[in-house]
C-alpha cells in the first residue's frame, strides 16, 4: 500500500532560526524546513529539503556534513559561497552539489539578502554529521 503524499504550502510556516536547529549560536538565517521525518511525520521519510534566507551581512560558517551529501540551488540574492578550496559569488540558478565530507561556507555582503534550496539525502537534520571547523 502507498504511503500518503504530503503537501505543504510555505506560506503557512513560520521561519526558525538555523543556528536554534543545528545549535551554533554563530550560524545566522533563517530556514523553512519544507520535507523531513518531523514535517511529514512519516519514519519512511527519504531526505530533507528546505529554504534558507540570509539578510546582509551574515554568515554560515565553514562545516562540513559528516553522514550526508547537500545540495544548494540559489533562488534569489547573492552571496559569497565557499565550498572546498573554491571561493566564488552565486546568484539565481546556481546549483552546488556537496558531497559528504566537503567543507563548505556561505556569507552575505553588507547589502545582500540570499535566499536558497537546500536538501540533504538524510531525512534526518540529527543525522547528517555536522561539524563546525
Amino acid at each position: 500500500m502507498p504511503r500518503p503524499a504530503f503537501v505543504l504550502h510555505r506560506d503557512e510556516l513560520e521561519y526558525e532560526l538555523i543556528s536554534a536547529l543545528n545549535h551554533n549560536p554563530d550560524d545566522e538565517g533563517l530556514v523553512h524546513r519544507l520535507v523531513d521525518r518531523q514535517r511529514t511525520d512519516d519514519p519512511e521519510c527519504e531526505f530533507l529539503t528546505g529554504v534558507y534566507r540570509m539578510e546582509p551581512g551574515m554568515t554560515h560558517p565553514l562545516h562540513l556534513h559528516a553522514a550526508s551529501a547537500e545540495f544548494y540551488y540559489v533562488l534569489h540574492g547573492t552571496a559569497l559561497f565557499t565550498v572546498a578550496d573554491e571561493e566564488f559569488e552565486a546568484g539565481p540558478g546556481t546549483a552546488m552539489y556537496i558531497p559528504a565530507g566537503v567543507a563548505h561556507a556561505i556569507a552575505t555582503g553588507s547589502t545582500n539578502t540570499m535566499e536558497l534550496l537546500y536538501s540533504f539525502h538524510n531525512p534526518d537534520l540529527q543525522g547528517i554529521g555536522t561539524r563546525w571547523l
